[in-house]
């Protein structure tokens, strides 16, 4: 008796839609219903079929993870990428760049703002860089934020200045924070203390799980 494998259904981000697609053709989404992104069923670049579970007698059928490259032809499938580590040399760039941000500006005359500047330096180690426009609640106008899709990071600079203290910064990293959580892999909250306000302790203190804090003045 002939046993047919199920196809199996993924997102481009990796998540697992189905693995049960011959069987059940009902669960068939044009995008993932957990991040929007397309979905697909078999090679971009072959058109191999996703193989799915394997029918179980009596049992439900039993499948495994999305594959990392395609049987039939080697390609790598798109969620593949995602799973490499983020390389700490870019993000190593990306801190030191915003550490010397505070000597570029003293060099500066006019001085830029603080947006204007961190979207330049930036483009020192990144081809891309995405400014996005975002009204906070802590803030009375628009901010603006940097995504870089290469190291999928996201930086988000804050000034800060007379009357700002540390409590307030603390009601601004929660925020960014849950704002940010499911959008990249790394948030870099970055402070610019050109008076060095600030304790030493912020920058550890705030820098946890895919937070990074950076303190430059």
């Amino acid at each position: 008796m002939l046993i047919l494998r199920e196809r199996m259904l993924v997102c481009r981000a990796g998540h697992l839609i189905t693995e049960r697609l011959t069987s059940r053709p009902d669960l068939r989404l044009p995008r993932c219903d957990r991040c929007g992104a397309d979905t697909l069923d078999r090679c971009d670049t072959c058109g191999h079929l996703l193989g799915g579970a394997w029918p179980s007698h009596g049992l439900d059928p039993i499948g495994s993870q999305p594959p990392t490259v395609c049987t039939a032809c080697g390609a790598t499938f798109p969620w593949a990428k995602l799973e490499e580590p983020l390389a700490e040399d870019a993000l190593g760039k990306l801190e030191h760049l915003l550490c010397r941000l505070p000597r570029v500006m003293r060099e500066l005359r006019p001085r830029p703002d603080l947006d204007v500047l961190v979207r330049a330096v930036l483009q020192i180690h990144f081809d891309d860089v995405r400014p996005e426009l975002r009204t906070p609640r802590y803030a009375l106008g628009n901010c603006t934020a940097f995504h870089l899709p290469e190291i999928e990071a996201v930086v988000v600079p804050h000034h800060v200045g007379s009357g700002i203290e540390e409590d307030e910064l603390s009601r601004r990293w929660e925020e960014d924070v849950h704002t940010y959580r499911d959008r990249c892999r790394t948030l870099v909250f970055f402070l610019f203390d050109p008076e060095r306000r600030l304790p030493e302790r912020i920058a550890p203190a705030w820098t946890r799980n895919h937070v990074r804090c950076v303190v430059a003045g």
